[in-house]
């Protein structure tokens, strides 16, 4: 789909996902790494012992050409420079003083080519009153919103625990690269594509990030849990603003993501779920007979209260706990419930759906067959979008890119 594009990849562990991706749909992808190699090679995790392998560095590289740069040597910078006179691509999430002292910066770049698609990723955008923060992926989840409805009482917030704001910002960045090769083909000209990281995140609070702008103020999301704003009555089935919320429940085996949704738009689901309650004799009336698509009505009529909600939910916690992840995802396929396992590494690796739509990639690592993270979308026909082969060793194809792109 791509192979006519050329990209030089100028990123760590942050933009890393952006040219992976890109090679994926076969663009010729060059990995730049400082002569001692890129700190990406060090994200973990790190399986093995005496000479440890980032799974990180494998999943996200590959499909990759790799080369070793001095960047305190003038000859390797101009070569670099040379590289990018030729690039169709290039992206970068390094340091922006850094890419400045080498020439290397957007602006520089192409005011020399105007035609070249440049691509920044950053935790705050490339300019702007926060565009030289320090910042550590917690700090990004913080700024960017996700962090807000995690909140225990007065206890810190809930974050994951593997970093992941980076990969949401180079993945937005791969998608923003495409839009402008797609514009450049009308106008002739490039852009910069300038991803926030802070930015990119947004799309993990569920849409709520956009709710203020349209009047909603989110009680759910309120410091103190139970606390009710405006006026307003809690209408969320799993408790949201309420000092019990359930969302994630125990199950015999772990846990189950599954919100009791109230209301016309998705009160049909929770009827389902009490629908099998009532089957198994896990709930009695006149819960079992509550249609969930009037409930907010009944709530604000007085007619219901949170005690009768907390009898419903107390019925759903006990009933899980008798099933296993298994079961309870295979009745939310069958009965339509909004209801989700909550997956391990182990779940991950052995899932059936996964495998059946040929997500996983296969690469030799040393002596190895490893399994890593394959195409992002299913495309019919040979060109789609695929695992192009292993990451690249320290400096393995320097000498081919330069003879190849530069005639050396």
């Amino acid at each position: 789909m791509l192979e006519h594009l050329r990209v030089l990849d100028l990123t760590d562990e942050r933009g890393l996902l952006c040219g992976r991706l890109l090679a994926d749909l076969g663009a010729d992808v060059v990995q730049v790494e400082p002569a001692d190699g890129s700190t990406a090679r060090q994200a973990p995790p790190l399986p093995g012992t005496t000479a440890p392998t980032s799974m990180f560095w494998e999943a996200y590289a590959a499909g990759k050409r790799g080369i070793a740069v001095d960047l305190d040597r003038d000859d390797d910078v101009a070569d670099l420079r040379r590289l990018a006179e030729v690039a169709d691509i290039v992206v970068t999430s390094w340091p922006r003083a850094l890419l400045e002292r080498l020439g290397l910066d957007p602006a520089t770049l192409r005011a020399a080519r105007p035609e070249l698609v440049c691509t920044v990723v950053s935790a705050f955008g490339w300019d702007g009153p926060k565009a030289s923060y320090a910042d550590t992926d917690l700090v990004v989840w913080a700024a960017g919103g996700p962090l807000a409805p995690h909140r225990d009482g007065d206890l810190p917030p809930l974050r994951i625990s593997v970093p992941q704001a980076f990969l949401h910002a180079a993945a937005d960045a791969a998608a923003g690269t495409m839009l402008a090769v797609l514009a450049r083909g009308t106008t002739g000209r490039g852009q910069v594509v300038d991803v926030s990281a802070q930015e990119a995140v947004g799309v993990a609070t569920l849409a709520r990030v956009l709710a203020t702008a349209v009047g909603d103020d989110h009680p759910e999301w309120q410091t103190t849990p139970g606390q009710r704003t405006g006026g307003r009555t809690d209408q969320s089935g799993s408790g949201a603003a309420t000092p019990n919320s359930l969302k994630k429940w125990h199950c015999a085996d772990g846990m189950v993501e599954l919100h009791l949704s109230m209301g016309p738009a998705a009160g049909a689901f929770t009827n389902n779920l009490f629908a099998w309650l009532a089957e198994e004799g896990a709930v009695e009336e006149p819960v079992a007979s509550w249609d969930w698509r009037t409930l907010p009505d009944r709530l604000v009529a007085g007619e219901l209260t949170h005690d009768d909600l907390d009898v419903a939910r107390a019925a759903v916690r006990a009933f899980l706990l008798t099933r296993t992840k298994a079961e309870v995802l295979d009745a939310a396929i069958r009965r339509r419930l909004l209801c989700m396992a909550i997956f391990d590494m182990a779940d991950i690796a052995a899932s059936p759906h996964l495998e059946e739509r040929g997500f996983w990639g296969h690469v030799d690592i040393g002596d190895r067959d490893v399994r890593i993270p394959g195409r992002m979308a299913q495309v019919r026909g040979p060109e789609g979008p695929r695992v192009r082969g292993r990451a690249p060793r320290l400096g393995e194809h320097t000498d081919v890119v330069l003879k190849e792109w530069l005639n050396r």
